[in-house]
Formats: structure tokens, sequence, C-alpha cells
């Protein structure tokens, strides 16, 4: 019979008790979400040469995370201050829910579309 001291058990070090990996595709669907989260952005346009490749990128090398995402924003929108806005969100919910340390985020703006149009088709048909 073992004797219990009465204390609980010490947990290893984070580093020693395993590793978690975050492939590069999760990566890029959480960057994908978190950019819809953005006022303005309607849709997170897929990227590649091919339309239904990955609807973003992201490139995980060690904790490093790079991201490029193609968006369609309502129009009229100020597109620098837009970009910023998605570029600083992103990577804060994709570092806040993943814990990757984000190098940076390209944006290409595919399409601006009117906010008539916008308002018709509806915000999350086309996601």
């Amino acid at each position: 019979m073992t004797q219990t001291t009465g204390m609980a058990p010490t947990a290893a070090p984070p580093e020693r008790r395993g590793r978690t990996i975050i492939p590069d595709q999760v990566v890029s669907q959480v960057a994908a979400r978190a950019a819809r989260e953005v006022d303005g952005v309607l849709e997170v346009r897929r990227r590649g040469a091919v339309p239904w490749n990955e609807r973003s990128s992201a490139n995980v090398d060690g904790g490093l995370a790079t991201l490029a995402l193609d968006v369609t924003v309502a129009y009229p929108a100020p597109l620098r201050t837009l970009t910023e806005r998605i570029r600083r969100h992103v990577a804060a919910r994709v570092h806040h829910l993943t814990g990757l340390a984000i190098g940076h985020v390209d944006i290409d703006v595919t399409a601006m579309v009117p906010a008539q149009r916008a308002g018709e088709t509806g915000r999350g048909e086309s996601r």
C-alpha cells in the first residue's frame, strides 16, 4: 500500500507534457471565420487558382503563422482602414484561439459589392 502525503502530484512543466500541432488548414479556417466577423466583410473568397481551393491560406512554421485572405467588402468602404481592421482582428483572434504568433496577414480585396446588392444576397450565404 502506498502512503500519500496529502499533496497533489505536481504536473510536469508544459514543455515536457507533449506538443500540440494545429494544421495549416485549421488555422486557415479560423482566420477566414475571424475575417467574416469584421463589419464590412461580405465574403472570404477561396484562395488559389481553382475556385474550390481553400478559403484562405495559412502557413504554420513552429509557433509562427503567416496568413493570406481574399475578401469581398461592401462598397463604399475606406479600403486602407477596413483592411487594417481586418488584419488586426484576424491576427488577434487567431492568436487567441490557437496560441500561435502571427507573422503577417496578407489581404487581397477581390471585389467590392454595392451596399444594396450586399443586403439582397445576405451576409452569410456564400461563405
